[in-house]
C-alpha cells in the first residue's frame, strides 16, 4: 500500500503513542490504515476513538 503524506505521518506519531480522537474527528481520513491493519482502533465514550499503531504499521513505516 502506498501510504499519503498524511497517512504516514499520523503512523510515525502512533509510533511515539497511542492517540485519542476528539468526539468531530474525521475518521474516514484514517480509515485505509485501519483497514489495512496498520492501526487497531477502540471505542471510548462520548465518541472518542483511541488509536494504537500495530506491527505492521510500524513495519509499513520502516519500509518507507
Amino acid at each position: 500500500m502506498i501510504l499519503t503524506d498524511l497517512e504516514r505521518e499520523f503512523l510515525e506519531r502512533l509510533s511515539e503513542q497511542r492517540w485519542t480522537s476528539p468526539p468531530l474527528f474525521d475518521h474516514s481520513l484514517v480509515a485505509r490504515l485501519v483497514e489495512a491493519g496498520y492501526v487497531e482502533t477502540r471505542a471510548l465514550p462520548a465518541g472518542s476513538i483511541e488509536y494504537e499503531i500495530t506491527e505492521a504499521g510500524l513495519a509499513a513505516i520502516a519500509d518507507a
